[in-house]
């Protein structure tokens, strides 16, 4: 289940932050100071293992911590990270330009993020305008991929993306890529910068950046073999009828630079290319934990913002309960920000989502 945080009255949660999070430190040491649960909606691995994993081993409910409002008073310092937004060639450049906006805001002015946004060499019409773009902005990164999102495409360009985290060092601009954590997400993503900035720094100070593994929580989840969905996986890439917990792809998850150095360095991405990408994600950490490798999972507020997902899109400001919002067009991601920027927590946030409503276009299986 993802966790919703709604908060109805701004000044009485505010107290009673600060009450929860002083008692913490009263009851607990202070690298635990953030809540820590199981995950009771979190299956284990499945009990018929991939016959490609070289363990058995069968890992308890994950333990995570709580990536929420309620963490917010101990804000510090957001530590460095390179973000990749996934976009593609043929997106126009005002929604990218409105995404910038937003990731410049989340930086807040302090340098401690530098995003780009990847797109996929090809020899189009869109070539030139891509060029002009780069000239103006130079924010685009240019990988050896296919643009795409079915048959493993989108897992495919990931794999190249963190390749290219994974190799930063010797690149002119690892000054910007060879940062404490990767963020992947999408260029349909509002981010609330003060919930996710101080909630991120928060979140760190308690388990550290190397090992972490965050976003908006996905349990373990049937396989969909019926080729005329969207989740469709072969068996071919992934032969159990189940996959392991993972965090949502569109919303963005965040990995720290050991967990991406292992993924990459022992080659787990590339024998696990599954067609659904956030799952492939899952089941590359799951093969870390199965070898020992400590995971942090932390749990993001957010929502996939599709309809089975029940997403919030109502209320107040003050009650809206998202660090991270998928599935949204450009004239809702700016019309939040615009919210935020106001700080009026009694303001309404619906008209927003009546924006240019992006439709359920897909068919989504069982899950």
């Amino acid at each position: 289940m993802l966790v919703v945080q709604r908060m109805v009255n701004m000044q009485a949660v505010a107290r009673a932050v600060l009450i929860s999070f002083a008692c913490s430190f009263l009851t607990v040491p202070t690298h635990a100071a953030l809540l820590r649960a199981g995950w009771k909606d979190s299956a284990a691995p499945a009990a018929n293992q991939s016959k490609h994993l070289a363990s058995s081993k069968e890992l308890g409910p994950h333990k995570t911590k709580h990536f929420t409002a309620q963490v917010l008073v101990a804000s510090a310092e957001i530590p460095s990270m390179f973000v990749a937004i996934m976009t593609t060639r043929d997106t126009p450049v005002l929604k990218r330009t409105a995404i910038r906006e937003l990731w410049n805001s989340v930086n807040g002015g302090t340098g401690h993020v530098c995003y780009r946004f990847i797109v996929c060499k090809k020899n189009d019409t869109l070539q030139n305008s891509l060029v002009a773009e780069q000239t103006s902005y130079g924010d685009l990164l240019v990988l050896d991929c296919e643009e795409g999102y079915a048959h493993g495409l989108l897992t495919k360009k990931v794999i190249a993306t963190m390749e290219l985290y994974r190799n930063a060092a010797s690149r002119t601009d690892a000054w910007c890529l060879d940062r404490e954590l990767f963020m992947k997400v999408d260029d349909d993503t509002f981010v609330r910068a003060d919930h996710f900035r101080q909630g991120l720094s928060a979140a760190t100070a308690s388990v550290g950046t190397a090992h972490m593994y965050a976003g908006v929580f996905s349990r373990s989840a049937p396989v969909v073999r019926n080729d005329s969905s969207h989740w469709f996986e072969p068996v071919d890439t992934w032969p159990n009828s189940t996959y392991p917990a993972a965090m949502y792809g569109g919303p963005g998850y965040i990995m720290g630079k050991t967990i991406v150095h292992q993924v990459i360095d022992q080659k787990i991405a590339n024998k696990f290319v599954l067609w659904n990408e956030d799952r492939a994600v899952g089941v590359w950490v799951n093969v870390l934990e199965q070898q020992g490798i400590r995971v942090d999972w932390t749990r993001i507020p957010g929502t996939n913002g599709f309809v089975w997902d029940y997403p919030v899109k109502n209320g107040t400001w003050g009650a809206y309960p998202y660090a991270l919002h998928h599935h949204l067009s450009r004239a809702c991601i700016v019309c939040l920000a615009m919210l935020e920027r106001a700080k009026n927590p009694n303001v309404q946030v619906h008209s927003c989502f009546q924006l240019d409503p992006i439709p359920e276009k897909w068919g989504w299986g069982a899950w």
